[in-house]
């Protein structure tokens, strides 16, 4: 498979993971009644993003018009960027002084997290951005022609 099919896959592929992620935020892990309500925008927000991205990608895929492609990118970026985001706010409300500050007033008593996932989130948070950064910079480069 040559590099013009690779990347919008694995565009595709990132935003479906960073979708389910944000679906199961909101309804298995009872995001909607937990979180504050701009920690949800934010995540509604963060998931239009993915759902444009997917779209993109495929039309990138299928098409694989320069337009789709820079669309596709720049949706892509934007998704990485956002969730990393969405992570940080994570992150920061699970330890120090804004502890579970993310959180609805009644709830921030009760929520306790496992380090482990702060970790695991930050770590893939972070390499996630990497790779968009390094896809972006290949495709810069010249190299998915």
């Amino acid at each position: 498979m040559n590099k013009q099919k690779t990347f919008p896959i694995l565009m595709i592929l990132g935003a479906c993971i960073l979708l389910f992620r944000t679906l199961r935020l909101l309804t298995i892990e009872n995001g909607w009644e937990t979180l504050a309500i701009w920690v949800i925008t934010c995540t509604i927000i963060e998931m239009l993003i993915d759902l444009f991205c997917i779209a993109f990608s495929f039309s990138w895929l299928i098409k694989t018009s320069p337009n789709s492609k820079i669309i596709a990118l720049r949706l892509g970026v934007a998704a990485a960027i956002f969730h990393a985001f969405r992570v940080f706010i994570y992150v920061i409300g699970r330890v120090g002084p804004f502890y579970n500050f993310d959180l609805k007033p009644q709830f921030r008593n009760t929520q306790n997290a496992e380090m482990f996932w702060v970790y695991f989130a930050s770590i893939l948070s972070i390499s996630g951005v990497i790779g968009v950064i390094i896809i972006w910079r290949i495709i810069k480069k010249g190299g998915s022609k």
